[in-house]
C-alpha cells in the first residue's frame, strides 16, 4: 500500500509550493515584535529628518542622525542585527579609526586637543554607516530602494529652501538666522570681485559650505531623475531640485564649486547613459550661467592671476612649516587652527584666515601624519572601486552608482583646494549621497532561513 505522505524531495502536485527566501524574509518582517517595528520606523524617521534638514541646518542634520543611531543601538540591544555590513565598512572605518588614532598619538606626544568638539569631529565620517544600516532594515530589494528614494525625495524638498534664499541673498544682505534671533552675528559674504551683490550662504556660515553641501546630492538627484524605474513624480521633483540647487551653487560664486558642478552633473548624465548631447547641453547652460553672473565671471577670468592663488600659497607654506616640526605624528585631528597660531605670527601675522590647509590631503598629513593621509587615500580608492563595480551592472543600481561616482569625483576635486572633511556641512552632504546610492546599488545578501532538526 502506497503511503499518502509527500515525497521527501518536494511537495505533492496540487499542494502549496515551498516559500522562497524573499517571501520568508517578508514573513519574518511581519512577525517582528511591535517594539522592533516601532524602532525601525523611528530610525527611518531620523534618516528622513537628516535628509530634509541636510541643506538647511547643521544642528538639524545631526539630530536626525542621532535619532537614527539611537534606534539602531536599541534594536541591537534587543538582539536584532542592526548594522548592515557592506563595502562602505572598510573605507569608513579606516578613515574614522585613523582620525581617532591621530588625536591619541598627538596627545601622547605633546599636542593634546585644544577643542574637544573639533577633536571628535572625525565621528561624522561614520554617518554613511548609520544611514546605510537604516535603509537596509528593509528586507527586500524593493523595500530598501523605496526607502532610499524616499530619503532622496526628502532632500529634494528641503533643498528648495536654501535654493530660494540664495536669490534673495544675491540681491541683498540677508541672514535669516540672525533675523529670527537664532544667530548673534550677521553672516554676510560680499561677492568677490562682483562690485555689488553678495555670495549666497543659505542658512550656513559661509558660501563654500553651502556649495559643497549641495553638490553631491545634486549629482545623485540628476542621475536618478533620468532613470525610468524611479516614479515619475519623484523624477520631476529630483530634476527640479537639482536645477534649483545647481543655480544656488552658481550664486555662491565659488569657482571650484562651479567647475565641479559642471563636471559632476555632466558625469551623472554620461554615466547614467544619456549620451554626449545631454552633457554638452549642461556644459553650455553652466557657461551661460557663469557669464550672466558678474562676480563669478570676474573670478573665473582672474583664475590665473597671482592674487587669486596667493592666499593658498601662504596657507600651504604655513602648513608645510607645521609638517616639518611633526612629520610622523601630526598635530591631531581638528588641532590645526589652535596649533597654527605661533606659525602664523611668524609667517604672516596680518593674515586674517587661520583655519586648515585648504587641501584635504595636506590637512590630513598635518593633523595625522602619513597614517591619516594614507587612510584618506584608501577611503577614496575603496569607494570608487565599489561604485565602479556596481555601475557595471544595470538598472536603477547603475543610475545610483553613476550619481555617486559623479558626486565623489566633484567632491574629490573640491577637496584639493578646500577642507571638505573639516566642515560638517560639506562632509555630510557627500556622505548622504554615498549612503543613499550604496543602499540602492549594493546587492542584498539574503540570509538562508534557519532549519530545525
Amino acid at each position: 500500500m502506497r503511503s499518502s505522505a509527500p515525497p521527501p524531495d518536494g511537495p505533492v502536485v496540487g499542494s502549496p509550493p515551498r516559500m522562497t527566501e524573499p517571501r520568508a524574509e517578508i514573513h519574518q518582517t511581519d512577525a517582528l515584535p511591535l517594539a522592533d517595528r516601532t524602532l525601525e520606523r523611528v530610525a527611518l524617521l531620523g534618516a528622513l529628518v537628516h535628509a530634509a534638514l541636510l541643506p538647511i541646518s547643521t544642528a538639524g542634520m545631526r539630530i536626525g542622525l542621532g535619532i537614527a543611531l539611537a534606534a539602531l543601538v536599541l534594536l541591537r540591544v534587543r538582539g536584532r542585527r542592526a548594522w548592515a555590513h557592506g563595502p562602505l565598512d572598510l573605507p569608513v572605518l579606516l578613515l574614522a579609526g585613523a582620525g581617532a588614532l591621530s588625536v591619541a598619538v598627538a596627545a601622547a606626544t605633546g599636542s593634546p586637543p585644544s577643542d574637544w568638539h573639533k577633536a571628535t569631529s572625525w565621528t561624522i565620517v561614520l554617518s554613511p554607516l548609520v544611514l546605510f544600516s537604516t535603509l537596509r532594515l528593509g528586507r527586500t530589494e524593493a523595500e530598501v530602494r523605496r526607502r532610499a528614494l524616499l530619503l532622496a525625495g526628502a532632500w529634494a524638498v528641503g533643498s528648495f529652501a536654501p535654493s530660494a534664499l540664495a536669490w534673495v541673498q544675491y540681491s541683498c544682505a540677508f541672514d535669516p538666522l540672525h533675523a529670527l534671533g537664532l544667530r548673534r552675528d550677521v553672516v554676510l559674504a560680499p561677492a568677490p570681485r562682483g562690485g555689488h551683490g553678495y555670495a549666497a550662504v543659505g542658512f550656513f556660515r559661509w558660501y563654500t559650505a553651502l556649495a559643497h553641501n549641495l553638490l553631491p546630492p545634486v549629482c545623485l538627484a540628476a542621475a536618478l531623475a533620468l532613470h525610468r524605474d524611479v516614479p515619475r513624480r519623484l523624477r520631476w521633483l529630483l530634476a527640479l531640485a537639482a536645477l534649483a540647487a545647481g543655480a544656488a551653487i552658481v550664486l555662491t560664486v565659488s569657482r571650484a564649486a562651479w567647475v565641479t558642478l559642471v563636471l559632476g552633473v555632466a558625469l551623472s548624465v554620461l554615466l547614467a547613459g544619456r549620451g554626449w548631447r545631454w552633457a554638452l547641453g549642461i556644459v553650455l547652460a553652466a557657461a551661460i550661467a557663469a557669464a550672466a553672473h558678474p562676480a563669478l565671471r570676474a573670478r573665473v577670468a582672474a583664475i590665473g592671476e597671482h592674487d587669486a592663488v596667493s592666499d593658498r600659497q601662504l596657507i600651504w607654506r604655513m602648513c608645510g612649516e607645521m609638517v616639518k616640526d611633526r612629520p610622523l605624528t601630526g598635530w591631531g585631528w581638528g588641532n590645526i587652527p589652535a596649533r597654527s597660531v605661533p606659525y602664523w605670527e611668524r609667517v604672516a601675522p596680518e593674515f586674517p584666515l587661520r583655519a586648515w590647509c585648504h587641501d584635504s590631503f595636506f590637512t590630513a598629513w598635518t593633523e595625522g601624519g602619513p597614517v591619516l593621509a594614507a587612510a584618506l587615500v584608501a577611503f577614496w580608492v575603496l569607494l570608487f572601486a565599489a561604485f565602479w563595480r556596481w555601475w557595471r551592472g544595470g538598472g536603477l543600481a547603475r543610475a545610483a552608482a553613476a550619481g555617486a561616482l559623479a558626486a565623489m569625483t566633484a567632491t574629490l576635486l573640491n577637496s584639493l583646494v578646500h577642507d571638505i572633511l573639516q566642515s560638517s556641512e560639506s562632509a555630510l552632504g557627500l556622505f548622504f549621497a554615498v549612503a543613499v546610492a550604496a543602499a540602492i546599488a549594493a546587492p542584498i545578501q539574503r540570509a538562508r532561513p534557519s532549519t530545525s532538526r
